[in-house]
């Protein structure tokens, strides 16, 4: 990639689940807390940024809502990283009961705070008092976190989506796409040795295809049941 990458993956029907009941709430928050666990471990035994080993390959992770964007720190030359790093977190999370939507473009990311006015740039921790109450911040933002949240917005489903840039330099040897879905690549199915490599390193769950789709028809089967179109879509790319 001549420029930045960023993921954007979040949890499909968060909102849906957790106004259903009381025990779906716990399921969506759960959802969330597995999410959040999965980025941390990719980030902390893949990819720590170690000054000796992989400082470029560190991690930056932000949190919007019921999701995350993920981004690189530096240009990468494919798209190899992002997708492994996508099609991990998503198989991991269908094998623990969660459906997941991601998508990935690429762009620039920077540091915006000096944007801000004054309280805000000095702010600690991105936290700034309001009397007793409190105000978080985000203080960077970029074309790779816009676009890949616009991209996310294009097709319903557990789906993976990419930009056209990335399915134009072309994809790396592994990754398929099913016929007729042109910019979403099948998670369920391709043969990845990086995204092996990362879920390994990374302790999460990477099964073989027929269990992973054993586990979506599972996902669908529970109440709220996700709507037929979305069922169809995710089917069809996968």
């Amino acid at each position: 990639m001549s420029s930045g990458w960023a993921i954007n993956i979040d949890i499909e029907g968060f909102s849906k689940n957790y106004e259903y009941s009381e025990n779906r709430k716990t399921y969506a928050i759960l959802a969330i807390g597995e999410l959040m666990h999965s980025i941390a471990n990719i980030g902390t035994r893949c990819y720590p940024g170690d000054p000796k080993i992989n400082f470029s390959d560190r991690l930056f992770a932000h949190q919007f809502g019921d999701g995350f964007i993920i981004c690189s720190d530096y240009p990468e030359s494919t798209s190899l990283r992002a997708i492994s790093i996508a099609v991990s977190i998503m198989r991991h999370m269908i094998s623990k009961g969660f459906a997941t939507k991601a998508a990935i473009s690429k762009g620039d990311i920077s540091d915006i705070r000096g944007c801000y006015p004054h309280p805000m740039r000095d702010a600690n921790d991105d936290r700034i008092r309001l009397g007793k109450g409190l105000m978080t911040i985000i203080s960077v933002m970029g074309t790779s976190l816009t676009k890949a949240h616009r991209l996310s917005n294009k097709i319903t489903g557990a789906v993976l989506i990419i930009d056209n840039e990335i399915l134009n330099q072309g994809l790396p040897e592994g990754v398929l796409i099913n016929s007729g879905a042109k910019c979403c690549i099948n998670w369920v199915s391709s043969d990845i040795p990086l995204s092996n490599e990362i879920s390994r390193k990374s302790l999460l769950l990477s099964h073989a295809p027929e269990i992973l789709l054993k586990s979506f028809n599972n996902y669908c089967a529970q109440e709220p049941r996700p709507p037929e179109k979305w069922i169809n879509t995710t089917l069809a790319t996968i």
